[in-house]
Formats: C-alpha cells, structure tokens, sequence
C-alpha cells in the first residue's frame, strides 16, 4: 500500500532542493524499475527452456527489482541520500556480481561491462561531486583489472573501451560539477526570495515610522482574536489613546519631534504590554491596543497605569517634550459582538476622553 501511495502521490513532495532531488530520484527508480521488469519478461518469453546462464540473469534481475522496490519506498518516506546511494550502489555492483555466474565476460564478452558507466551516470545526477569521483575511481580501476587476468584481452580492442568507460566518468563528473554549482545557485536565489516574500510581508502588516501593526493587521487580528474569546468564553479588552494636543506639538516643535513623539510611545507601549497582547498604530497619533483575556476591573487599571507613566515620559528634542494621553476602553462582549462595533465603542470612550479635556481614562457605556 504504502508502495502505491507513492506511486500516486508525486506531488506531494516539498519543492525544496532536496524535495526537488527526491523528485527526480522517483522517476528514476520508476524508469529502472520498469526497465529491469520488461527485461525479465523479455527474457523469460525467449527462454522457455531456462538456459543455465539466463537462469543466473533472471534470478539477479528478479534480486534487483526487489533492491530497486525497497529503495523506491525508503525514498518516499523521506530517506533521499540514503535511497540515491543504495541505488548507486547497486549499479556498481550489479556488473560485477556477472563476473561470478557468467565466464563468457572473461573470455572476451565484455558487454555486460559497459554498465558500469550507469553508476557513474547516476552518482553525478544524484551525489556530490567527490562521491562521482569515487564511485568513477572504484569502476575504472576493476575494469583495469579485468583487463590484465583476462585472457582474452590481447585479441579485444580494449583501448577504445577503456577510453570509453574514463571519457564518461569524466564528462560525468564535469556535469556533475555544473549541476551541483547550479543548484546551489538557484538554492541560493530561492532563499533570497523567500527572505524578500517575508520582508514584504512584514513591510504589508507593520507601519514605517513605529514599526507596531498597521490598521490592515488590526482589522484582520481582531476578529481572530474575537473569535477565540468567543470560543474560550474570556473577555477581550480594547484600549484606543491618542496623544492630547497632538497638533500643537507638531506646530509648536515642528513634525520631525511629532515623529519622535510617536517613536518613543510605540516603543513605550511595546515594552508595557504582555507577549500575546497587539499594540497598533491606528492612524495619524490614535493606537489600539489589544488585550485577551482582560476584564473590566483589570484593564480599567491598566488604562489608569498607562496614561500615567506617560506623563513621566520625556520626548528626546531640543526643548524636551512632556505628553498626556486620551483613553477610551471597550470589553467584549460587554461594548459590542464584533470588531467593527467593539472599535466604535472604544472610539466613542475616546471621544468623551477628549471632550472632558483629555488625560483621562472613560470605559464604554
């Protein structure tokens, strides 16, 4: 089962590098499974009489597909290096394991040799460069080797095929090389972009000059947050300020120091709240902060806490700058079942904040 689950479900794998890479390891194995399947048959159908010889080929040939199945799985369930070596592996070995079963090869039949170049092929397809070298290394020097015991070697041309089997493992290794230095570079540029996709993440949620949430982030997080408290049955509290004067400040010290004004409460507020709680710049010089989990006895102190160490606050500027801060506070679900009309709430206290002359605290009605 598990067997025909990757069969079906190619698609499936991360289109990481490495899931790039097993990708292709797949429909490797599928090709060579198939591949050695049909010649099987082939040679089956041909030899109805089970000649000694093809009988020894039938039982390596059967050993290989099962080999290649077990690789094939293990690949599936994530084992890429692990999988890409046994099949490396095993087409190193296969040629050689003919030497013990078929004395033809020895006499001068040296075509079944001629695979040894597959391992090679596939070492610089799915392994790093210096595994290509090895494996090259190991094939060129068995095939020396069969050359010099073999008698028949005198009356074979084996210059050419020993030329033939170094020229493979050499321009294997050189496209090995490329390939490997092209998927670090794509590697390389796909992380880049994956940095600048987070970066203009964050750039779409955060607001440049305080860096807190924006008001996107505030509408999209406080149904979310609703929702929970909903769900958890918790009270959620809503705190809207905004700096008393806030025009004055900036007509009077000039917008670089309304700026600085702003700067140094986001950075204020920031520290003061929970891990879990929002802190958003709303708009212009209005924040909203987030509270889960928060009622109305705790979040009216709060309020109180908060406006009163912003009067101890110093605004960094030529002429040091003193503030005082608004507050409206809204409860959910006392103020309102949605974001829309908890935020009206807290504006609405804000108002009367303002309207009663500023540097106070009024919870909704």
């Amino acid at each position: 089962m598990l067997a025909l689950n990757c069969f079906t479900n190619t698609m499936g794998i991360e289109q990481n590098p490495e899931g790039r890479q097993s990708r292709l390891l797949m429909w490797i194995l599928r090709f060579v499974i198939l591949f050695s399947v049909v010649t099987l048959l082939v040679i089956l159908i041909f030899d109805p009489n089970h000649e000694p010889s093809l009988r020894q080929y039938e039982i390596l040939i059967s050993g290989v597909i099962v080999f290649l199945t077990i690789t094939y799985i293990l690949n599936c369930v994530g084992y890429y290096t692990f999988s890409a070596i046994l099949l490396v592996s095993s087409a190193l070995i296969a040629p050689w394991l003919c030497l013990f079963f078929d004395p033809a090869i020895l006499r001068g039949d040296f075509v079944p040799l001629t695979y040894l170049t597959f391992s090679i092929l596939l070492s610089s397809i799915l392994l790093p460069t210096y595994i290509t070298i090895i494996f090259a290394i190991i094939q060129i020097t068995g095939l020396i080797l069969v050359l010099i015991i073999s008698p028949a070697t005198p009356s074979f041309n084996w210059f050419s095929f020993l030329d033939y089997v170094v020229l493979t493992s050499v321009f294997s290794i050189l496209a090995n090389s490329i390939i490997q230095g092209n998927m670090k570079q794509i590697e390389s540029q796909t992380r880049q972009l994956a940095l600048n996709e987070a970066r203009l993440q964050e750039l779409s949620i955060r607001d440049y000059l305080t860096h807190l949430f924006n008001r996107r982030y505030l509408e999209e997080t406080l149904e979310r947050e609703i929702q929970r408290a909903t769900r958890l049955q918790h009270p959620l509290a809503i705190i809207m300020l905004d700096v008393d004067q806030f025009k004055q400040i900036n007509d009077s010290f000039g917008h670089p120091a309304g700026d600085n004004v702003l700067i140094e409460l986001s950075k204020f507020f920031a520290e003061q709240v929970r891990p879990y709680d929002i802190v958003c710049r709303y708009g212009g010089d209005e924040f909203v902060l987030i509270l889960p989990d928060t009622s109305r006895e705790v979040i009216k102190g709060r309020a109180e806490y908060l406006r009163e160490k912003v009067m101890s606050l110093t605004i960094p500027n030529e002429n040091p700058i003193t503030i005082t801060i608004s507050v409206g506070v809204a409860i959910f679900p006392d103020n309102g079942s949605n974001g829309e009309m908890i935020l009206k709430s807290a504006d609405t206290a804000l108002y009367k904040a303002k309207h009663n002359g500023g540097n106070c605290v009024v919870m909704a009605d």
